[in-house]
């Protein structure tokens, strides 16, 4: 059941044994008091990676799963694993915003208002 103040944010993952633990570290602090954000659910789905990378991983995920080779079946497995209202995927190698998860729930319920 999906949550409407929980945001799932999506992980692709493939040998990013160097920036994985850093990056989750990012997501799973995510500052939550400015916006409408409330939770954070944090989804690994590696492409098959011959590294530690899903090792490192484990305490930070709610979620683990392999997909791939491409990176359009991480993500449509990402989104189905995902209970959150809003669903931000990004990369592991990617620099996180410590505000992302509030600016990703705030944008969203923008979009409600106006839909």
């Amino acid at each position: 059941m999906w949550s409407m103040s929980k945001v799932s944010f999506v992980v692709i993952t493939r040998n990013e044994e160097a920036t994985i633990s850093r990056r989750l570290w990012e997501l799973r602090h995510q500052r939550l008091e400015r916006g409408e954000a409330r939770s954070i659910e944090i989804v690994v789905v590696d492409g098959h990676s011959t590294d530690r990378t899903l090792l490192l991983a484990v305490p930070f995920a709610d979620a683990l799963a392999v997909a791939g080779p491409d990176r359009a079946a991480q993500e449509d497995l990402g989104r189905r694993i995902a209970t959150g209202a809003v669903c931000v995927v990004v990369d592991a190698d990617t620099d996180i915003n410590p505000w992302l998860a509030d600016e990703a729930a705030d944008r969203h319920l923008r979009e409600l208002a106006v839909a």
